[in-house]
Parts: structure tokens; C-alpha cells; sequence
């Protein structure tokens, strides 16, 4: 039976750029709290709009500094530094793990890091392959590791996290290819990590989102067993570039500025990620192929995501191909929510009502795959 129902999340990227500086940063806060947000019927919630608000301040103090240059190699260690630091001191603190664990995946000369969640649940657990956000161009798995805890915790499945290559040293499709072979692996790994082969989710926020979408179509084309699941939050489905965006999605017209993801920041990233690419492609832009048979997804975005109208529109075109879609729509968050559990209790709830719905979705994606009643 298919299922599309509506709730709200967020997933990745950046504050403030200033081309080529980024900021990044939550240490100071505004003098005095500023009068509610309410933008498309919506109200912003408080810790989000207060991390907002010192977005600004820290960007201000850091014009000018070269540390923030990301056209240089120094720059942009210490960008992708600040913002692992940002999103770990965003995120709650995640229960403990039954163990965590390090290993590499090897594939046509290229080596990707993972790292393996295992929660303190009993039983054989689904896996769920993990890719995180942050535009193909920053974020790790050390600074999604407490959201990649939370997760194998609330959805009660074995994670692994990839910690596939960036641009600009990396562009398109070197985090595509990572991201399909680091599945492969886990699958054939499977067992050994105490999962099963055919009980393999791919997950992601934002970029991640788009990664793990085109996993499932790459192994589709290949005539490839698919994953079991996707679990995508706020991805990025629709990556033409900003003019197009704004013609075709309210959202991207009313939070296209001030809630991070502003102009600037994408400007600056889609020639680097997607150089002379046809950025309307399935690969880069999953929307315009998205009524193929595809798993059971679970999709959630935040309300005042200027990327929401076309995970909207993702959800919807899912839908009408027979497929099995739960979308959930957080409408007080922003964009990049699973690193906010720590500044705003209402991210807090978004991301384990999430995570806990992934793990019913993977479940229920077993027993129909075992012919078990659900």
C-alpha cells in the first residue's frame, strides 16, 4: 500500500558565504532575542532563529580573516575544520554504542574511510549505509558522528557512515563512485558486521540525500539487487542552478537568503561540484527521473528549507510511480536540522521521530521481503 503522508526535518550545509569565505561558528549570541520569524504560515523556532542571529555576528568578525579563504589549500582545511567542530557543538550528545569502529573501503585504486555504529540492540539489525551532508564540498564522518549515533540508536540499526571524497580536489562523480562502491562493500560485508546482505538501506541528509537516491539508480541500471530502503533527509533533488530554482519553487523564493543555503554559498559550489555538467541530469538532479520503481522512502524536510518545495515535488512524482513514500515535513526548522538537536529541542524531536521511522520502514521492508505479515 502506498503511503504519503505530511510532517517536517532539515539536513547540511553552511552558514553565511561571502564568496569564496564561509563562517561558521556558535559561540557568541546576540545581544537581545529578536521579534519571531513568519515567513509561508510559519513560525521559526527560537534556537534555530538565535543560531541564525549569530550567524551573523560571527560572519561580520570574520571578514577578512584569510583562514576563511576557500580558494586556498590552508583556507579550506580550516573551513572544513570549523564546520566538524560547528556541527558536533550543534548536536546533542547520543546515547553510547555497543561499539563503533573504523575501516576502509578499497575500490579501483581509491581508498574511503567508514565508520561502523553498532547500537545496544540484540537480534540481527538492518544496516543502514550512511552519507552525510554538506554540499559534496565539506562535512566527514567525524563531524556527523553524534547524528550518525543518534540514528543507529533510534532507528536500532547497524550505520555506516562514508567519508567519501569532496570538491574541488573531487568533483563529480568521484562522491557518486565512493558512495556506490562503499555499498557494495557493505553489502558484501554484510554478515560480518552483523547485518544481512539483502537488508541494506541507503540513507543521507542534503547532498547525502542525492547520493543515496543515485546509488539506488545506479544499481537499478546495472540490473543490481536495490537497497532495501532510502531514508533521505532534505535532499537535494532539484540542483539547477538558483534562477531556475526561484521560477520554479516558492521555498527557494521565500528562504533563499537568511537561513542558510543563501545564493552566494550555492553559486560558489555548483561550478566546483558539477564542472560542465548538464546540471538537469538524473544524477545530479534525482526529480527529473523519479517516477521509476524505487524501495519504500522515507523522506523529511524543514519548513523554512528553500529546498522543500522540490523534496515536495520528489515525494510526489515517488508517489505517482506506485512507490511506497512517508514524507515528513518539520515546518519550524531549517535546512541541515541533524546537526541543530543541541540548540533546539523541536530538531531534537524531528531527528529521533525520524530515525525511529526509518527503523519501522527498514522493518517492515524485511517482513514484506520475507512474505511476514507486517
Amino acid at each position: 500500500m502506498n503511503r504519503f503522508s505530511v510532517i517536517v526535518l532539515r539536513a547540511t550545509v553552511a552558514s553565511s558565504l561571502t564568496v569564496p569565505a564561509m563562517v561558521y561558528g556558535q559561540d557568541s549570541a546576540p545581544s537581545k532575542p529578536a521579534a519571531p520569524i513568519r515567513l509561508d504560515g510559519q513560525t521559526l523556532d527560537p534556537g534555530i532563529q538565535a543560531m541564525l542571529e549569530n550567524d551573523k555576528v560571527q560572519e561580520a568578525a570574520a571578514k577578512g580573516k584569510p583562514d576563511n579563504d576557500a580558494t586556498t589549500a590552508a583556507g579550506l582545511k580550516a573551513i572544513r575544520r570549523e564546520v566538524a567542530d560547528a556541527w558536533l557543538a550543534g548536536t546533542a550528545t547520543p546515547p553510547e554504542m555497543q561499539s563503533v569502529k573504523d575501516d576502509v573501503v578499497k575500490r579501483g585504486g581509491v581508498s574511503v574511510p567508514v565508520r561502523i555504529y553498532r547500537p545496544k540492540a540484540t537480534g540481527t539489525l538492518p544496516t543502514i549505509v550512511y552519507y552525510h551532508g554538506g554540499a559534496w564540498f565539506i562535512g566527514g564522518i567525524d563531524a556527523s558522528d553524534r547524528s550518525s549515533r543518534q540514528l543507529a540508536d533510534d532507528a536500532r540499526a547497524i550505520v555506516v557512515s562514508v567519508d567519501y571524497r569532496l570538491a574541488p580536489e573531487a568533483p563529480y562523480p568521484a562522491s557518486w563512485d565512493d558512495a556506490e562502491n562503499a555499498f557494495e562493500w557493505v553489502v558484501g560485508e554484510a554478515t560480518r558486521l552483523g547485518g544481512a546482505p539483502d537488508q541494506v538501506c541507503v540513507a543521507g541528509d542534503s547532498a547525502g540525500g542525492n547520493m543515496a537516491i543515485v546509488v539506488t539508480t545506479r544499481r537499478l541500471a546495472k540490473g543490481k539487487s536495490a537497497p532495501l530502503c532510502q531514508i533521505l533527509y532534505y535532499p537535494a533533488v532539484d540542483n539547477r542552478p538558483i534562477d531556475a530554482m526561484r521560477a520554479t519553487y516558492s521555498s527557494s523564493r521565500l528562504f533563499g537568503e537568511g537561513f542558510r543555503l543563501d545564493r552566494s554559498f550555492t553559486d560558489y559550489i555548483l561550478p566546483i561540484v558539477f564542472p560542465d555538467q548538464d546540471l538537469s541530469q538524473p544524477e545530479v538532479s534525482p526529480l527529473f527521473d523519479a517516477t521509476r520503481k524505487m524501495p519504500p522512502t522515507l523522506i523529511a524536510t524543514a519548513g523554512f528549507d528553500p529546498l522543500r518545495d522540490s523534496e515536495r515535488a520528489y515525494a510526489a512524482k515517488l508517489a505517482l510511480g506506485g512507490n511506497t513514500v512517508i514524507y515528513r515535513e518539520f515546518p519550524t526548522l531549517i535546512h541541515g536540522f541533524l546537526q541543530h538537536t543541541g540548540l533546539s529541542p523541536a530538531a531534537a524531536r524531528a531527528s529521533r521521530e525520524t530515525a525511529q521511522a526509518a527503523g519501522v520502514l527498514a522493518r517492515e521492508a524485511i517482513a514484506a521481503q520475507q512474505g511476514k505479515p507486517k
